[in-house]
């Protein structure tokens, strides 16, 4: 009983650390190329809805445990 509660905080402590260390992953939308291409002129493109043109967005367990926002990636 005893290890699986060390197991459990070990990992989650791990997730934390991972969480704080890297809070950003490609967009689920654009994924990562916040340029999408127009359907009908193809040189024409626009910006990602979804992430705002940064091609990233935040990890899921940053938005539910509320670690606040940090500073969005350039592009």
């Amino acid at each position: 009983m005893e290890f699986w509660l060390i197991l459990a905080a070990v990992l989650g402590m791990g997730y934390l650390v991972s969480l704080r260390r890297n809070p950003w992953v490609a967009c689920s939308r654009c994924r990562g190329k916040p340029r999408r291409r127009g359907w009908m002129y193809m040189y024409a493109h626009h910006i990602c809805a979804k992430c705002g043109g940064t091609g990233q967005q935040l990890r899921m367990g940053r938005k539910v445990l509320g670690l606040g926002t940090p500073q969005p990636p350039s592009p």
